[in-house]
């Protein structure tokens, strides 16, 4: 309980950073007379994708895939309290979380393309939000392609944490429920009444 409670404090602060730094002031660029061109876009007053729509979806989103996840196969909830902590890397770690839960990447998931779009389409919504940037001249396409690659990783970092690879045939668990209690383990030690003991007839007996 106190982990988590340490998880959910970092989590705050990180979320208060952000915000604190959303209400900066931008960094004034001079801007060269041979960089003009760049900049003649046509102002968009609406976009296709409005900003606190798109910041709905990347943090409504995992969250939604986990409660739907956990009522269609009764997730522990141990695994519950992990998902909901790293939730919040948005929809590049809603993908590697069903890739995870439908093992995509296993022997037993390989071959079967319906495991692998449902895995995807995650990523494909967060690439169609870039392009619509793109469409609405809010970024450069090297804005939303390094924005893109840095997101991508921090959330395979995220999901890592806390999930094993995608490879492995443990992958649909997070790591605190494959864990084996401490009782558990004290209890498997061998003691002296239960440890092996050889018979008289297999035991010969040695030059003295």
């Amino acid at each position: 309980m106190r982990e988590l409670a340490i998880e959910i404090g970092v989590r705050a602060l990180l979320f208060g950073v952000f915000v604190f730094t959303e209400f900066l002031d931008p960094f004034q660029r001079v801007i060269q007379p041979e960089e003009i061109w760049l900049y003649k876009n046509p102002l968009v007053q609406s976009d296709n994708i409005p900003t606190r729509l798109m910041f709905a979806i990347s943090f409504l989103t995992p969250l939604a895939v986990i409660c739907v996840v956990k009522i269609i196969r009764r997730t522990d909830k141990t695994e519950i309290k992990e998902a909901f902590l790293v939730a919040f890397s948005g929809l590049g770690f809603t993908t590697f979380y069903l890739a995870g839960k439908l093992h995509c990447f296993t022997e037993s998931g390989r071959g079967k393309s319906w495991r692998l779009c449902a895995a995807i389409l995650p990523l494909y919504c967060a690439m169609m939000i870039a392009l619509s940037r793109m469409c609405d001249y809010k970024h450069h396409w090297q804005d939303s392609f390094v924005g893109g690659v840095i997101g991508l990783i921090f959330a395979y970092i995220c999901y890592r944490q806390h999930y094993p690879p995608l490879a492995n045939t443990a992958c649909h668990k997070p790591y605190v429920s494959l864990r084996v209690p401490p009782s558990l383990k004290k209890d498997e030690r061998p003691t002296a009444d239960s440890a092996p003991s050889l018979s008289p007839e297999g035991i010969t007996e040695g030059p003295v």
